[in-house]
């Protein structure tokens, strides 16, 4: 049997990985403190190459997009984290014979390098790619808003 899981928002707080990474972006460059609203806004639901064509020209930034894209990657990576308890269950679910896969609709670089940087790669047997496929829409009373006093 398999268990298909989402991974960003689900079984890692993306959203928090997003604005520790904003934070520290906006702080390195030493920009004004509304930029990191500004990146949450536009990497907010997800992030592409695009996103930081706009984010280069919104905020002045020298940098060409190609290079935003790699150091979000690496810093977004090192920013995410599980969510309490999802380790144990997907190493439950193993034990009990399951097979783990991944089902996500992001960038496949991002989504592997995540899975390596908080260890669970190595739990999941595969993944499915849904290409510009989304999910139903997630009640935004439920969802944590980009963090405005940063």
């Amino acid at each position: 049997m398999w268990a298909l899981f989402d991974l960003d928002n689900t079984l890692i707080d993306r959203q928090g990985g997003v604005e520790l990474w904003a934070r520290n972006f906006v702080r390195s460059r030493h920009l004004p403190r509304g930029a990191a609203s500004v990146v949450c806004d536009q990497l907010w639901e997800r992030a592409d190459l695009t996103d930081f064509v706009n984010l280069q020209a919104a905020l002045g930034l020298r940098e060409s997009p190609d290079d935003l894209w790699c150091e979000y990657v690496t810093g977004v990576v090192r920013s995410v984290r599980c969510f309490p308890g999802v380790l144990e269950g997907l190493e439950a679910l193993r034990h009990a014979g399951w097979a783990l896969g991944v089902a996500t609709n992001g960038a496949g670089d991002i989504q592997r390098a995540k899975l390596a940087a908080i260890g669970l790669a190595p739990l999941f047997d595969g993944g499915v790619h849904l290409g510009g496929h989304r999910g139903p829409e997630a009640d935004p009373r439920s969802l944590r808003g980009c963090n405005r006093t940063m």
